[in-house]
């Protein structure tokens, strides 16, 4: 799935731990910008504000991660 500017989203089953992505700045938990992907007995996440963000409640379709891109 592509954003607006047609930038293609990253898809959960191309990302591992340790992999860096992209914010857009719809994230209220954390600013926009890069971060690293990291997991736990609960899935894929980034560090946020909060604590944890998991990265299947981001999927659109099971896949496409909306507001995350691959780096």
């Amino acid at each position: 799935m592509l954003d607006k500017n047609g930038r293609e989203y990253a898809k959960l089953s191309q990302l591992e731990p340790g992999d860096e992505i992209e914010l857009d700045t719809g994230f209220t938990c954390h600013k926009a910008g890069m971060t690293y992907v990291r997991r736990d007995h609960n899935g894929l996440y980034f560090l946020c504000d909060e604590g944890h963000h998991y990265l299947n409640g981001q999927a659109d379709n099971g896949e496409d991660l909306v507001g995350l891109y691959k780096l």
